[in-house]
């Protein structure tokens, strides 16, 4: 398979899978994402309350998820068009970029939804200190303890994983310059979605951080595989 990828990797996958492992024990230490998370609850509300999240959902929650699937669905075109003699020539050097995109943008949020059921961790609004109604107990420290995982779905952050996804745009054959505002377009856009979860009480910062280098260490992953099956 033809194409090119950027010379300058974004790093190795087990240094950002390493990174995601902290995160979680991190995750597991409760005074991390409560120093972190007094900037989003204050006088018992938190900074987005139900009612503007209702209000604005369809801009600010689902317009966002909406914008991913076209751009999916744009790179997936494009993708195909690279196999089309009429276009193989002027677009072969996309070919491999484009798959990279497709497979972050699939398997990164699919990894995230998957760890989220594994690891059962509730969302802060669910928790005592938030007004909830179970303790804060991290992954790791809930598994020492009960021996088993509990009933949340809040741990890592699935809602920024498709912003992070944005990051394989990095590898498009474009200047160097660009693919460095591309990659911080990825991690603008995974932070966006991730701190609009994090005011609605619905992520801690662990759970952002842990998404966004488990979202590395898949990018990293596929673009070394894909490069070693072209040598």
């Amino acid at each position: 398979m033809k194409g090119k990828l950027q010379s300058t990797r974004l790093g190795q996958p087990l240094f950002w899978s390493f990174a995601a492992i902290v995160c979680m024990v991190l995750e597991s230490i409760p005074s991390f994402d409560v120093f972190a998370q007094q900037l989003f609850f204050q006088h018992d509300e938190w900074l987005i309350s139900k009612a503007f999240h209702n209000s604005h959902k369809l801009l600010l929650y689902t317009g966002p998820k909406g914008i991913l699937v076209c751009i999916g669905a744009a790179f997936l075109l494009l993708f195909g068009a690279t196999f089309l003699s009429r276009f193989g020539s002027t677009l072969r050097q996309w070919r491999i970029p484009a798959l990279l995109l497709i497979l972050s943008l699939a398997c990164i949020p699919l990894a995230i939804s998957t760890l989220k059921w594994l690891t059962g961790v509730y969302s802060p609004v669910d928790l005592l200190p938030y007004g909830g109604r179970h303790p804060h107990i991290g992954f790791l420290s809930h598994l020492y303890i009960y021996g088993t995982v509990d009933g949340g779905r809040s741990f890592p952050a699935g809602h920024a994983s498709g912003g992070f996804a944005l990051m394989a745009l990095y590898y498009l054959p474009v200047r160097k310059g660009v693919s460095i505002l591309l990659l911080c377009l990825g991690l603008l856009a995974g932070w966006g979605m991730g701190i609009y979860q994090m005011a609605r009480g619905e992520h801690f910062l662990s759970h952002t951080l842990t998404t966004m280098f488990i979202a590395l260490a898949i990018i990293t992953f596929w673009e070394k595989l894909i490069c070693s099956s072209r040598k």
